[in-house]
């Protein structure tokens, strides 16, 4: 979780309020953010990554005056349409990209670091080190359209931030701390992303703006550039820099961004619309709460809320992309409620604790695969298509996706574990052979007959991953956790797209198909960048539940 500090004069000017320490500490750690240190001078705060819009000290103020009461409901951001458009040609190194003015700007010292500490921050979380989103900021009056985001030869010419030299893109790598450092994310392409005027190439992402259009104190229209990988995460990241500037009463102006087959207008401050009923609300926060309060509660988070019998309907501003579900409204109000506010109720029935036997099968797997050698790893349920089956040799199937993905690493519910084993494979090739490994976690398939439409299933999967790994070896592993287990089992030959045919076999385990194991597929290790052979086995643990 990124650690920020913030100016703490800085930031009770941007309330405009007088604050003592304790009143800002008691309001930060009702909001899922935790004080770490206060003194004099500056506020350092944990903040979740989920929580993108409290990274700029403009929005850490904004929380505070909607909790305060010093400004209720949605922000309203005045957007002037510009005639500026920008063509936006095909870039296959970055494909999307966003662009907006915002003028009259005033930029001090406390703004510049504080827009330094927020470009970093969202850099290297939400941007992965550049990889998925980098921001540009150019001083406007510099910059001379028509503008246009194209790919270009490695040997075009550009003077980089912080050099009174012109050097080729290709030598900005060799010799330029950004292009050292960054160089890597442009390299295997044939041609590299800019942004181009009148006067040449001004922008160079993800790696250096140029000398021309750099920011000073004397800059008053700034042209901001967002360029990325993921269309929404780059739409999204320039509406909440752009939103930085609004909230310091800079004016914005939108810009028109023109591709081959479509038009787009940005930014983009639209809310989102949620539905909530009271009887779900009441039953989750366990109080029943007038249709007043309702209203108040959701103002003092910086929503909207109408109430129209037992209907709830809630906007949610643009930057809460946290904001997921029902649930995620719901505990919202319980913040606004204050958790402190609730008043604990002893259980009507008495029971006493135990484990599910699921569980009680868990760690028994935990522990004789660990008592076997392999180490166990945790790792996230999210992933995406690519890993879950493209990489895998497999064809896509019907999975639960994400609807508002904030990163194309996480867009979608994995349905089984051997893609994640293989992850942690290919992001540890610098460290020393043998690696075997396994985890005990979570899938999710689809289930129309639930509620949830969803089903959860326990499953196991390891690994062994050497120079002479093999069928054998896993298939000796398998036997001994299923003799653990007291199952009765038996093997047959099984063909399976991820593993080498004809060293692969089903898992008949107390007469149900529960698992698999094999040869990974050469295909496979390829796709995984994995230099070693791998064998490998996954079991449904749900299924050996008597």
């Amino acid at each position: 979780m990124p650690l920020l500090i913030f100016d703490k004069a800085h930031l009770i000017q941007l309330v405009g309020k007088k604050l003592s320490d304790e009143q800002i500490e008691e309001i930060i750690n009702k909001t899922k953010t935790n004080v770490e240190r206060i003194d004099e001078k500056e506020i350092e705060v944990e903040i979740t990554g989920e929580r993108i819009d409290l990274f700029s000290i403009e929005g850490f103020a904004r929380m505070l005056r909607q909790f305060l009461g010093l400004e209720r409901g949605l922000p309203r951001y005045k957007v002037r349409k510009s005639n500026l458009k920008i063509k936006v040609e095909k870039v296959e190194a970055r494909p999307f990209a966003a662009c907006a003015i915002v003028k009259n700007v005033k930029l001090d010292n406390k703004f510049i670091k504080s827009l330094i500490q927020v470009q970093e921050i969202l850099h290297s979380n939400l941007g992965k080190d550049r990889k998925k989103v980098a921001i540009g900021l150019h001083d406007f009056d510099k910059i001379f359209p028509p503008i246009t985001y194209t790919e270009i030869s490695p040997n075009a010419k550009l003077v980089p931030l912080g050099m009174e030299t012109e050097l080729m893109l290709v030598e900005i790598l060799e010799k330029h701390e950004k292009g050292i450092k960054y160089g890597k994310l442009v390299k295997s392409f044939k041609k590299w992303p800019v942004f181009l005027d009148k006067k040449g190439i001004f922008s160079f992402p993800p790696i250096i703006n140029s000398e021309r259009t750099k920011i000073t104190k004397k800059t008053k229209n700034i042209f901001i550039d967002v360029t990325g990988l993921n269309e929404d995460l780059v739409d999204y990241t320039l509406n909440l820099l752009v939103s930085i500037f609004a909230e310091r009463k800079a004016n914005v102006e939108s810009v028109e961004l023109i591709f081959e087959n479509r038009r787009k207008i940005l930014p983009n401050f639209k809310p989102e619309k949620f539905s909530l009923n009271k009887k779900e609300v009441f039953d989750l926060l366990g109080i029943k709460l007038k249709d007043r309060e309702i209203k108040e509660l959701f103002e003092k988070v910086g929503f909207e809320a109408k109430v129209l019998g037992n209907k709830i309907s809630v906007m949610v501003p643009f930057y809460r992309k946290d904001i997921l579900h029902r649930v995620d409204l719901i505990e919202e109000l319980a913040i606004a409620y204050g958790y402190e506010n609730f008043e604990p109720e002893v259980p009507e029935i008495a029971t006493i604790g135990s484990f599910e036997k699921i569980e009680k099968i868990s760690d028994k797997v935990r522990e004789v695969l660990a008592s076997l050698g392999l180490i166990e790893v945790m790792r996230p349920v999210l992933t995406n298509f690519s890993n879950q089956f493209d990489k895998m040799n497999l064809e896509r199937i019907k999975c639960v996706e994400l609807k508002n993905p904030v990163s194309e690493n996480y867009t979608c519910l994995r349905t089984w574990l051997l893609p994640s084993l293989l992850e942690v494979l290919s992001r540890n090739k610098h460290i020393e052979y043998p690696q075997n490994l396994f985890e005990v976690g979570d899938v999710v398939l689809i289930d129309e007959t639930k509620e949830t439409k969803t089903l959860t299933h326990r499953k196991v999967a390891g690994l062994v991953c050497h120079s002479k790994a093999s069928f054998a070896e896993i298939k000796a592993i398998v036997e001994v956790l299923l003799n653990a287990l007291k199952v009765v089992y038996k093997f047959k030959n099984f063909e399976h797209k991820s593993f080498i045919e004809g060293r692969c076999g089903l898992i008949i385990g107390n007469g149900k198909e529960v698992g698999i194991f094999g040869e990974i597929h050469p295909k496979v290790l390829e796709n995984w960048e994995i230099e070693m052979p791998v064998a490998a086995f996954e079991i449904n643990l749900e299924d050996l539940l008597c």
